[in-house]
């Protein structure tokens, strides 16, 4: 199956896209399609959450005792996830903040 066949579904509205995206930064403008690719991408991260969350499961589903999706499965998942997230973001934040002052002492 194709990339775009898995990921067709948009799990949030145009409306949560945009709260959220204001919620990274409410003076921050977008274009007409940047909205709409915001929420494919994130539905797609949703889909990987969702798949993550499967992988991490020992037993086979319905194969008795410990075969449910529990709180505490989707808490770990999440915690493994979250923190692979903010060290990426870490890094990057510190790539942009040079960048950008490579690019003020060039000027």
């Amino acid at each position: 199956m194709s990339e775009e066949t898995i990921f067709q579904e948009r799990r949030l509205s145009q409306l949560q896209a945009r709260k959220a995206l204001r919620k990274a930064n409410n003076k921050r403008q977008y274009n007409s399609n940047a909205v709409g690719r915001f929420r494919t991408k994130s539905s797609q991260i949703i889909d990987l959450f969702a798949l993550f969350v499967e992988e991490q499961m020992i037993k086979a589903p319905n194969t008795g005792h410990g075969c449910r999706v529990t709180e505490h499965h989707i808490e770990t998942a999440n915690h493994k996830l979250q923190q692979v997230i903010i060290e990426y973001m870490e890094k990057e934040r510190k790539l942009m903040s040079d960048v950008k002052l490579a690019l003020e002492e060039e000027e």
